[in-house]
C-alpha cells in the first residue's frame, strides 16, 4: 500500500470480524464492505483488528498478508488440487477416517448458516491434513461427496482450509492480541452475534477512554422477522442492536432509510441517540472487476442483449419465486419476444420450493429462465455489461447494491419501491410495489416491445448517474471517525 498514513493522535482501530470468519467465501455483503473500507483505512495507517471469541480479546491483523493469503486460496483450482501427485500413505485407517468425516461434514454443512460451518471446520481440517496422501481418484470422490463442484462457498471454505494446512498453523497474518491504547477510537464495520465484544468495548470506554463508532446495515430481523432464520438469531440480533445503540459514541448507516429506521427504533425503546450518519455504499464493480465470461457462465448459452439479470443471493426476502411467476405470465403473453431471465448468486436458505417449481417447469427451465450459481465478480460484470436490463424485486433491503451496480453499467433496472431501493435508484430506475403486478407487466411490455424506450432510459442513466467508489465510502467514514476521535461533531 502506497498511501501516506494519517497522523493519529490518538490511534484508530477498524474491526473486521465478519471478514475473517468468512474469508473462504466470495466477498459479498458485510465482508465486502469490511474488506473495501479496511483496505482504505489500513492504507492510511489505521490498525485492523478482529474480535476473537475464544480469547475474548481484540486481536490485530497484518491486513496485507491476510489479503495475500486469501487471494491465493481463492485462486486455486479444484481440478488442479485433485490432480496433484500423491504423497506417502502413513495411516492404515485413513480411508475409514475420511469416509466417516466426509459424511459428517456433508451432513453438518447441509444445516446451513454459521452453526453448520462451525461444527464442520474441525472435520475440514482433518480432511485437508489427509489430502496429500489420497490418490487423485479418492480426492475426486471426496470432492463429489462434499459437493465441492456444485457449491462455490463450500469449495472456497475447503480450499482455504487446505492452504492453511500447507502454510502451517502460524501464518504471517495470524492475529495477535492487541492492547487497546488509551483514548483510541474503534469503528465496527460488521456485526457481533455475541454480547461479549460489546461488554469489552464498554470496559475499554470506562477504563481507557475508548471512543466507539458502529455501522448499521439494516434492522431486518427486528422489522421483518419472517425473513430471518430462527428466533434465537433474532434475539441475538436485537440484543446486539440494543447494545450497539447504548455503547456507540456515533452510529453510521448504509442508507438514509436505515439511518431513519435506527433513530425510530431508539425512540421506540425510549433510548437517547444522536442523529445517525448516512454513508451509502459503493458500486465499484465496473472498475474493479473487468467483464469475463468464466466457468460459471460457460454452461449457459446467453446471447448478449437477449437476457435480463437478477443478481442476488437466493432467499425468500429476495422474492425470486414472485419474479419467476411474473416471467411465466410475460412468456405466456409475449412468447419468444421475452428475453431469458437469469438468476445469478449464491444459494441461501429456504430455496426448496423455488427450485422445485422452476426445474419442474420444463417449458421455461434453462430456456427462458436459468440459474448461475456462485458467479465471480468478473462474471457478474459480464452479466451486467451484456444484459438487456436488470430486475430487483426484493421485499426489504438496507441499501440495494444490485440497482446501483446495474446503473453503473448504464443498464435500466426495474425494482421494488420499498425501504432504501428508491434511494439507490437515484431517480433513474423503475420502482413499483411487488403487489402491483399490473404495473410491473406494463413496464416490462414497454421495455421489451416499444422501440426506443429502453435506449432512452439507458441514455438518461449515462447522462445523470452519480458514480460512487469505495474511496468515497472509506473517506466519509474516516471523517466520522476523526470527528469522534477529536471529540467534535463530524
Amino acid at each position: 500500500m502506497t498511501q501516506q498514513p494519517v497522523t493519529q493522535q490518538p490511534p484508530i482501530y477498524v474491526c473486521v470480524t465478519n471478514l475473517l470468519e468468512s474469508r473462504h467465501q466470495k466477498k459479498t455483503g458485510i465482508p465486502r464492505v469490511e474488506y473495501e473500507v479496511a483496505k482504505y483505512l489500513a492504507a492510511r495507517g489505521v490498525t485492523v483488528v478482529a474480535w476473537n471469541s475464544r480469547r475474548s480479546r481484540f486481536r490485530s491483523i497484518d491486513f496485507d498478508a491476510f489479503i495475500e493469503s486469501t487471494t491465493r486460496a481463492q485462486s486455486l483450482d479444484l481440478d488442479a488440487i485433485c490432480a496433484e501427485p500423491q504423497g506417502a500413505h502413513p495411516y492404515a485407517a485413513i480411508r475409514r477416517l475420511l469416509a466417516s468425516v466426509s459424511v459428517t461434514v456433508a451432513r453438518r454443512l447441509s444445516l446451513g448458516g454459521e452453526p453448520g460451518r462451525t461444527i464442520a471446520r474441525a472435520a475440514f481440517r482433518r480432511i485437508a491434513a489427509a489430502w496429500p496422501h489420497l490418490s487423485p481418484e479418492q480426492r475426486r470422490a471426496m470432492a463429489t461427496r462434499l459437493r465441492l463442484d456444485e457449491n462455490a462457498d463450500r469449495r472456497g471454505h475447503f480450499v482455504d482450509t487446505l492452504v492453511e494446512s500447507r502454510e502451517g498453523a502460524r501464518t504471517s497474518h495470524a492475529p495477535r492480541d492487541v492492547d487497546v491504547a488509551p483514548s483510541a477510537t474503534m469503528i465496527l464495520l460488521g456485526i457481533w452475534w455475541s454480547t461479549k465484544p460489546l461488554e469489552e468495548v464498554a470496559r475499554l470506554k470506562r477504563e481507557r477512554g475508548l471512543r466507539f463508532v458502529g455501522l448499521v446495515y439494516d434492522l431486518i430481523p427486528i422489522r421483518r422477522p419472517e425473513f430471518f432464520t430462527d428466533e434465537t438469531g433474532r434475539g441475538r440480533f436485537t440484543r446486539y442492536i440494543d447494545g450497539l445503540i447504548a455503547t456507540a459514541d456515533r452510529l453510521c448507516a448504509i442508507s438514509a432509510h436505515v439511518a431513519r429506521d435506527v433513530e425510530a427504533y431508539a425512540r421506540e425503546r425510549q433510548v437517547a441517540i444522536r442523529p445517525v450518519t448516512s454513508v451509502p455504499l459503493s458500486a465499484d464493480l465496473k472498475r474493479d472487476a473487468p467483464p469475463r465470461r468464466g466457468a460459471a457462465l460457460a454452461h449457459h448459452a446467453l446471447e448478449p442483449g437477449r437476457f435480463v439479470v437478477y443478481v442476488s443471493t437466493i432467499n425468500p426476502r429476495k422474492n425470486h419465486l414472485w419474479a419467476y411467476r411474473l416471467w411465466r405470465r410475460l412468456v405466456e403473453e409475449l412468447g419468444e419476444a421475452v428475453p431469458t431471465l437469469v438468476f445469478a448468486g449464491q444459494r441461501g436458505w429456504r430455496t426448496e420450493e423455488l427450485f422445485a417449481t422452476m426445474t419442474a417447469d420444463t417449458a421455461m427451465w434453462n430456456r427462458t429462465l436459468c440459474f448461475v450459481e456462485g458467479p465471480t465478480d468478473e462474471e457478474v460484470s459480464w452479466l451486467y455489461a451484456h444484459c438487456a436490463f436488470s430486475i430487483f424485486p426484493s421485499l426489504y433491503e438496507g441499501w440495494g447494491l444490485p440497482i446501483l451496480e446495474s446503473l453503473s453499467f448504464g443498464k435500466y433496472c426495474l425494482a421494488a419501491d420499498n425501504t432504501s431501493l428508491p434511494e439507490a435508484g437515484q431517480g433513474l430506475a423503475f420502482h413499483a410495489d411487488t403487489s402491483d403486478e399490473a404495473a410491473w407487466l406494463a413496464e416490462l411490455r414497454r421495455v421489451i416491445t416499444e422501440p426506443g424506450y429502453l435506449d432512452a432510459a439507458n441514455a438518461r442513466i449515462r447522462a445523470r448517474f452519480v458514480t460512487r467508489g469505495w474511496d468515497d465510502v472509506g473517506g466519509e467514514l474516516l471523517d466520522v471517525i476523526e470527528g469522534v476521535s477529536s471529540g467534535g461533531r463530524p
